[in-house]
């Protein structure tokens, strides 16, 4: 045996086995590469494919609102025709939208945390935006007359009853679906980035939330103006112009009287009287226990019409001025209805201006500040004629708005926002009426709820007619909801900017001993009420952080809380309030006593649900 021999061979082999070991590992490697750029190739393509989507998506998805705004636009306008062919646009756009969100790719991306979040927005968005074309628009297309006031109502003011009482069941059912998708709407988180999904959020939550108003206030209108306006037969209400110069708990002094008539859907109303067609005392009514300590006892409320309204509580109002309009006349009104100038500011600004018989103009810019003010100093040695004046101002505006209306649907704007701020208050003596007026901004009610609650209410305490002056601010905040009570504050802001002049007894006030106070010209005496969510207790109030002792009374359930608040021309008034109240899941209402100058409130609570 050759050693040497040997040797070669073992070499041989060995450098055969690398080799072919080596061209192993060079497959394996290949085929790892290929794997890599097979996998690579599949998530640019998966990726490709999702961006692709996903522009799909946002565009239909913003193709589908601007249908649907279009569509609403259309209802509005009485355009039948376009509503119906932009709801179906935006059907069509919303279903593409949906359909490119439900695939399993897009889902398992938008399952990703942070990263796929946006993703998870739009998912939500487009389910919102589809159930808005489907369930909402569409059906209201289909009742869109009623969802028109040019064509509701007719050019001598008539309003087609008839056609709201058939379209009630469908507007209900289209109310009930916006409300429930504004509640998802609202629902949505903010997107983590990408500023496009956070602005598409945005609007539609601004849009959600309109469409919803609109369509429960036409729902609201649907189920209670045949009534109201006489399809069952003629109707009265007696109607309050109040000056809120003089403040009271729903606004303003009675200043002027009314009836107004409906029947078939016609409306007119009886000549303006003034308040002197009004006498003292009527006979006294009961409103329960609460009422009499808190309004009767001391302010003789049922027999007084000058007090008639001290309780923000609409209802009461009505009831009173039902009680002593029957006893003054016979007749038995089936509701009431309260009004004031800035309501009538908001209407001039719709239907022009009027012209009195001397040429002065009176229009939506000027009418609060000539029929709250000026008038006090033109006429401020004849009172008759004051009064006069005013039932003439009024009297014009309501017949101007008996007749033909350029803009129907503005002049329903300006019924809107006079009625959010209080300025327009309704009360009917059905009860099945006024359980669903009764809940609405135009119900004008002291809820009998536990959610928080915090409404300020200045009631003049000097017998004048300086809170045309008075300018409020109010700030509700609680802490945390943890635990079964928990701690909140209100903080009042009561500013008088009256100037400094020489105002006659009439405008000062301080008429006898029980209004008689120290302070210059144009100092102003209120009574101020914090009435707090049912269960709450005061710890302590302070008036610009000197202590104060506050009376106490109730009212529905919620405990009020009172003092007389003396205030210097340019002086502002803090009063602050802290409590221990229950920790509930409602929201927080902050309710705006109406008054002459646009009140400021500020709600910061912490979502309990």
């Amino acid at each position: 045996m050759s050693y040497d021999n040997d040797y070669p061979d073992r070499d041989s082999r060995s450098s055969r086995g690398r080799g072919r070991r080596g061209r192993s590992k060079k497959k394996a490697g290949r085929r790892i590469l290929l794997g890599f750029g097979l996998a690579a190739v599949v998530v640019l393509a998966l990726g490709a494919w999702l961006a692709y989507t996903a522009n799909t998506a946002y565009t239909n998805l913003n193709q589908a609102r601007d249908y649907a705004q279009v569509a609403k636009a259309g209802l509005l306008e009485g355009d039948t025709r376009k509503a119906e062919t932009s709801v179906g646009d935006a059907v069509r756009t919303s279903n593409q939208a949906k359909d490119a969100t439900e695939s399993l790719i897009w889902k398992a991306a938008a399952a990703i945390p942070y990263v796929g979040q946006p993703l998870d927005v739009v998912s939500q968005i487009t389910d919102v935006v589809n159930g808005l074309t489907v369930d909402v628009l569409m059906p209201s297309v289909e009742v869109g007359t009623t969802l028109d006031p040019g064509r509701l109502r007719g050019p001598d003011g008539t309003i087609d009853i008839a056609v709201l009482r058939d379209a009630s069941p469908a507007l209900s059912q289209a109310a009930a679906a916006a409300s429930v998708l504004d509640a998802e709407s609202q629902a949505i988180e903010e997107p983590t980035f990408i500023a496009q999904v956070g602005d598409a959020r945005a609007q539609l939550q601004d849009q959600t939330h309109e469409l919803t108003t609109l369509l429960t206030n036409t729902d609201i209108s649907a189920k209670v103006l045949p009534a109201m306006l006489g399809a069952d037969g003629p109707r009265s209400y007696f109607m309050a112009f109040q000056t809120l110069s003089e403040a009271r708990g729903t606004g303003g002094l009675v200043g002027g009287v009314s009836i107004v008539r409906a029947a078939d859907g016609r409306i007119s109303v009886d000549n303006m009287a003034s308040n002197d067609e009004l006498r003292i005392p009527y006979a006294p009514m009961d409103l329960g226990v609460d009422f009499a300590n808190a309004y009767e006892s001391r302010y003789q409320s049922t027999q007084n019409w000058q007090n008639s309204n001290l309780s923000p509580h609409f209802p009461y109002a009505g009831q009173i001025w039902q009680s002593m309009w029957q006893q003054e006349t016979g007749e038995r009104v089936d509701g009431a209805l309260a009004t004031d100038p800035v309501a009538l500011g908001y209407i001039l600004d719709v239907v022009g201006p009027i012209t009195m018989g001397d040429g002065e103009v009176i229009d939506g810019s000027n009418v609060v500040q000539i029929t709250q003010s000026d008038a006090y100093f033109r006429f401020d040695d004849d009172n008759t004629a004051r009064k006069a004046y005013l039932q003439d101002i009024a009297a014009r505006v309501v017949a101007k708005m008996q007749g033909n209306i350029g803009s129907a649907s503005g002049l329903l704007e300006a019924l809107g926002k006079a009625t959010s701020e209080g300025h327009i208050a309704v009360w009917s003596a059905d009860p099945a009426l006024q359980a669903i007026l009764g809940p609405t901004k135009i119900g004008h009610e002291v809820p009998e709820s536990p959610d928080p609650y915090a409404a300020v209410v200045v009631n003049n305490g000097a017998g004048g007619k300086l809170d045309y002056y008075l300018q409020r601010k109010v700030t509700y905040t609680a802490q945390s909801c943890d635990g079964a009570t928990r701690t909140t504050r209100v903080v009042a802001e009561i500013t008088n900017n009256a100037p400094e002049l020489d105002y006659t007894t009439y405008i000062a006030g301080r008429q006898n001993e029980s209004t008689r106070y120290d302070g210059p010209p144009g100092t102003n005496r209120s009574v101020v009420a914090l009435y707090a969510t049912q269960g709450a207790t005061l710890t302590n109030a302070t008036s610009d952080g000197t202590p104060l002792f506050l009376l106490t009374a109730a009212e529905r359930g919620h405990p009020v809380f009172y003092v007389p608040v003396v205030i210097e021309p340019g002086q502002t008034k803090t009063i602050e309030y802290n409590l221990v109240e229950p920790t509930v899941d409602g929201e927080a209402l902050a309710p705006v006593q109406p008054q002459s100058v646009p009140a400021s409130t500020e709600v910061e609570f912490p979502n309990c649900s």
